[in-house]
């Protein structure tokens, strides 16, 4: 079922809107929510958070395209679970790749929604100047938290060679913002 036909049952606040998110969407939901939060059953309560937020938004939201909306809500729910799980342990594997980009993100704005806004908007700009390729690993590896492994798999990469491209695109990413004002040097 297509985006908009789904969109238009939420709309018409058909229970089957569930069932076709979950059709269409609820695999990947599932990945994203397992990297973040590495244990199954945390995953498919955020997955099942996940439906019910989008029930609850749409309408009166009317996201264009509801894969971006489903898969930003998936992932915001699952981070809002693991910081409620971990409050102060880091034991998880999605904290590997945000420990990643630690070091070319500035700590400060990151804390500061409408600052975190603008630098969301800047690695956006970034992304526009790189290679569909590196895109997709900086997204798988950063947004959706797939590991290195995972994605080198999918890739036809060899782990090493995913490692050293990811590397050199966040020292990309650092110089990008250190032009943009970002960071200082």
């Amino acid at each position: 079922m297509d985006d908009q036909k789904i969109t238009n049952l939420l709309w018409q606040r058909a229970e089957t809107a569930i069932e076709a998110l979950s059709k269409k969407f609820g695999n990947r939901l599932m990945l994203i929510a397992l990297n973040i939060l590495g244990v199954r059953q945390d995953a498919e309560e955020s997955v099942n958070d996940t439906y019910l937020a989008v029930w609850h938004t749409v309408p009166p939201k009317k996201p264009d395209p509801l894969a971006g909306y489903v898969y930003a809500t998936g992932r915001n729910i699952s981070l809002d679970r693991l910081k409620y799980i971990s409050a102060e342990k880091r034991d998880c594997r999605y904290d590997l790749s945000i420990d990643e980009l630690a070091n070319c993100l500035p700590a400060a704005l990151l804390e500061e929604t409408v600052e975190a806004r603008e630098l969301g908007l800047a690695i956006n700009r970034f992304l526009g100047t790189v290679s569909a390729d590196n895109r997709t690993l900086f997204l798988r590896r950063y947004w959706f938290g797939d590991s290195v492994q995972t994605i080198a798999r999918d890739l036809g990469l060899r782990e090493n060679a995913a490692s050293v491209r990811l590397g050199r695109i966040r020292m990309q990413l650092r110089e990008h913002l250190i032009k943009e004002g970002y960071i200082d040097e």
